[in-house]
């Protein structure tokens, strides 16, 4: 069985190469190109590590590489004198996107560091760039200021460090630490690393925002919060600044003006001073908040600073205030809840996001898109132009080559489930709106996940899911162009697409490709079975007797109540997969092709 290539790994060496090019010299060792390329990237590895974790520049991360002879397993480290932190860094750039460091790296990484804390300088001094770097590393130590040292172990493999190896750098802490974390050790594998380059590491939200809050009222215990009145000119311009990040952690962007924006906006215009009374507000939440320190004994105003700053309740009311270009007298209410003192910030996060949004008309999809994993999705396939769109919002363009939404992608991934009793197949006509249901589902092994979360879940590649949406465009296209004007044909290709669907998963694999667009011969080959595919369940529908046998077709029942139906869908699965296995096919005179039998 083929193992699928990690879709993140492919976007690695290009970043690398834009951002340590001429920057971090080429290793001179390697036998083959490719050897020495895997080297070059895995000192540029330990390079923007270096960046993404200390903070420092891209020129100072790449002057802290030491890889080489006598490096003692280390390859970069940095000091940072904002934090008082060394950093020691190794990397390994695995080119097929699996696996983890060698054992023996690791345990050369171990004793590198081991040496170094206790003073073995003579073990680097071969080492031209480590022994420049020594004097200094040595005044740290002996320096009777509070030094902490993060070491970093950092891969390009998807698969997790193994216990053998954690266990060597736990015991090397519990030697170094007393009571307090002088020494820190942490893995970074593929995942943390394309974060790093999508920005997913990132919180939600605008960097910095400057409000005036009037008529204030300031909680400090347990979580800061501050609320009050601002004029909605002062709304309005934030948004003209920031527009879709200051509501990216909400459960949607701007819709436009719908009917509920447009009362919004005539309540705006006809009675902006009572605006503040008519409207339910916005909420916010920061990473931190804080108050100009000659408006803290104000009780009529305050200045605020946001850090982090995101709109998680009211993306319509903001954006109908900037789309109404409403100025004047009127005020709008804003809660802003701080973070800071969050042990989990991201889950509390959440629950505000989710708790403040309970009282609009807000579907059970909506809740859907707080879910980090489509987030990746949407990152990753941004880096090669494809642009998924979970949120709803008043710009999302029509689906195409480079654009597909959340609807799309979660009717593919119900259809590439196992579905052994065909209860997806079936509930994509009957209940659609079950594919954003919260309730946990079977088997009752995982019954924590719910339907969205199995089918979202971590470890399918941001490429399989674009791949799938690819080939659900192929069916239905097929499926379209084959459909009658009336008739019980016309009824069975409307409603036989997810079982269609569902089998050209089973089938083929054509998701499982590692290319991220399909190729030519691949829609070619899912057209065909598409078509064959519809051949073997609509033999096996005439045989079950959903059907006449022959023309012109008539059918007891509307075909949507046979596909609406599980255990109807299972019996057409069965009938059509033995078929597909068995027997050849045969184009019949009225262009229905049927199984010889």
């Amino acid at each position: 069985m083929n193992v699928e290539k990690p879709y993140e790994i492919d976007h690695i060496p290009k970043h690398l190469h834009g951002l340590f090019d001429g920057k971090v010299p080429p290793a001179s060792s390697g036998k083959t190109e490719q050897e020495r390329e895997n080297n070059f990237l895995s000192r540029s590895l330990a390079a923007f590590s270096v960046h993404k974790l200390s903070g420092c520049t891209l020129d100072e991360a790449a002057s802290s590489i030491v890889d080489g002879g006598g490096d003692g397993g280390i390859d970069a480290v940095y000091y940072s004198p904002i934090s008082n932190t060394l950093w020691l860094v190794q990397s390994k750039f695995i080119e097929n996107g699996r696996g983890e460091p060698d054992l023996g790296e690791a345990s050369k990484f171990k004793d590198g560091i081991d040496n170094l804390l206790s003073g073995k300088w003579n073990a680097f001094l071969k080492n031209n760039a480590w022994a420049r770097r020594i004097p200094l590393i040595k005044k740290l130590m002996e320096d009777q200021s509070v030094l902490h040292v993060k070491a970093v172990l950092v891969y390009s493999g998807i698969n997790a460090v193994s216990e053998d190896r954690l266990r060597l750098f736990e015991t090397l802490e519990s030697r170094y630490n007393h009571g307090d974390e002088f020494l820190r050790f942490g893995t970074y594998s593929l995942v943390s690393v394309h974060d790093w380059l999508t920005g997913a590491d990132a919180a939600a939200g605008v960097d910095r925002v400057e409000l005036e809050i009037l008529k204030p009222g300031w909680v400090i215990e347990p979580y800061q919060t501050i609320y009050g009145q601002v004029r909605v000119a002062d709304v309005a311009a934030l948004y003209e600044t920031h527009r879709a990040a200051l509501v990216e952690a909400n459960l949607r962007r701007y819709k436009g003006l719908t009917e509920v924006n447009k009362r919004i906006k005539e309540t705006l215009q006809a009675e902006g001073k009572h605006f503040f009374y008519l409207n339910n507000g916005l909420t916010a939440y920061c990473l931190r908040l804080d108050v100009a320190a000659t408006d803290r004994a104000n009780t009529e105003k305050k200045k605020i600073t946001a850090r982090g700053f995101s709109i998680v309740n009211g993306a319509q009311t903001i954006g109908t205030i900037h789309a109404a270009n409403a100025g004047g007298d009127g005020f709008v209410f804003l809660k802003i809840i701080s973070l800071e003192k969050c042990e989990k910030e991201a889950a509390f996060a959440r629950r505000i996001t989710e708790s403040t949004n309970f009282q609009n008309q807000i579907s059970p999809r909506d809740f859907v898109a707080l879910d980090e994993q489509h987030e990746r999705i949407a990152l990753q396939l941004e880096m090669d132009g494809i642009h998924y769109h979970f949120k709803e919002a008043d710009d999302v363009p029509e689906p195409d080559a480079t654009n597909f939404t959340l609807d799309e992608a979660a009717t593919a991934l119900a259809c590439l489930e196992p579905d052994k009793d065909c209860d997806y197949c079936s509930m994509l006509l009957s209940n659609r709106k079950a594919l954003w249901s919260a309730e946990p589902v079977y088997p009752k092994d995982r019954p924590q996940e719910s339907l969205c979360e199995r089918m979202f879940r971590r470890d399918r590649s941001s490429r399989k899911v674009w791949r799938a949406v690819q080939l659900r465009r192929i069916v239905i296209e097929r499926l379209n162009g084959e459909r009658p004007a009336a008739g019980a044909r016309r009824e069975f290709y409307e409603n036989a697409r997810w079982l269609v669907l569902h089998l050209l998963f089973l089938r083929e694999h054509l998701e499982q490709g590692e290319t991220l667009a399909l190729t030519e011969e691949e829609k070619a080959r899912a057209a065909a079975q598409t078509l064959e595919i519809a051949n073997a369940i609509w033999a096996t529908a005439q045989e079950a007797g959903f059907v006449s046998a022959t023309e012109p077709y008539t059918s007891p029942r509307h075909f949507k109540s046979v596909f609406c139906n599980a255990a109807d869908c299972q019996k057409l699965k069965a009938g059509a997969m033995r078929k597909l296995n068995e027997k050849p096919t045969a184009i019949a005179s009225d262009g229905i092709e049927e199984a010889k039998v």
